[in-house]
């Protein structure tokens, strides 16, 4: 299915991160367009995460500037950007360990939750009543990633693949705008890495969800993505389709045909 590419949802400008004395990004720009899956690819210490802590208000640049559907943003707190749409997921799993699949996924819910901390003790009337309506919207998850037999099991019980799914599940509760994949496919098998695209294709068609993409497997990029960028030492040095990123000389001599050194 082709899928039907918007205006710009989120502008990085000239976004430069230290750390002391050390560049972790310097002069990033790009743009992500509503409903693409846009992928940042990189060797490791490259500044890819960095950069989706700086898109999620973890990280505050001390230049650029984001702007966010249209909106000029200096600096957000993590929260501030859930509660305008944008949610992700980690490269090491952050979940609850001893709370359920289920319960987990409810935690994605608690930024929608309306009534005040009276009504929500007693557990009653609009209380009650929206926990019926998130209680639905989590299951619905639950049935689109396919883990209903998991729901009720300490998701610290369950095999890394699954708990990866119960992650994004998690994230999708948020009902964001713009979805952020820290690595969603690290350490899983080949069966599992399916899954995985599959989830995220889904995601993107039928939710219409913009997905900005992390993930070391090029196979899985260059099939997922619209278009991407690369990043070496914290600098872009390119950007484009996947069929351009493939015949870029440079992007080749820095990380997909060189072996690269930290």
């Amino acid at each position: 299915m082709e899928r039907k590419i918007g205006e710009t949802l989120l502008g990085v400008e000239h976004i430069s991160l230290s750390f002391g004395g050390v560049k972790a990004l310097t002069d990033i720009s790009f743009n992500i367009r509503e409903k693409e899956v846009f992928a940042i690819i990189g060797p490791n210490g490259a500044g890819k995460t960095s950069m989706l802590n700086v898109i999620n208000g973890f990280y505050h640049p001390q230049q650029g500037e984001i702007h966010f559907k249209g909106l000029h943003r200096k600096q957000m707190r993590p929260h501030e950007a859930a509660v305008q749409g944008i949610a992700r997921t980690f490269q090491n799993v952050a979940l609850f360990k001893g709370m359920s699949t289920l319960n987990n996924i409810m935690a994605g819910r608690n930024l929608k939750m309306k009534t005040n901390l009276f009504w929500q003790a007693l557990y009653y009337g609009p209380a009650r009543t929206e926990e019926m309506i998130n209680r639905e919207y989590v299951e619905d998850i639950i049935d689109f990633l396919e883990i209903q037999s998991i729901r009720r099991t300490p998701v610290g019980k369950l095999p890394y693949g699954l708990q990866k799914r119960v992650e994004l599940g998690r994230a999708l509760a948020m009902a964001p705008e713009l979805l952020l994949l820290d690595e969603p496919m690290a350490g899983m098998n080949i069966e599992e890495k399916q899954d995985m695209c599959r989830f995220i294709i889904d995601i993107n068609e039928q939710y219409g969800t913009t997905i900005v993409l992390i993930e070391h497997d090029m196979g899985v990029v260059m099939d997922l993505s619209e278009r991407l960028i690369v990043l070496d030492y914290g600098r872009k040095i390119a950007e484009g389709t996947p069929d351009e990123i493939r015949g870029n000389q440079v992007v080749i001599d820095a990380y997909l045909g060189v072996a690269h050194t930290n």
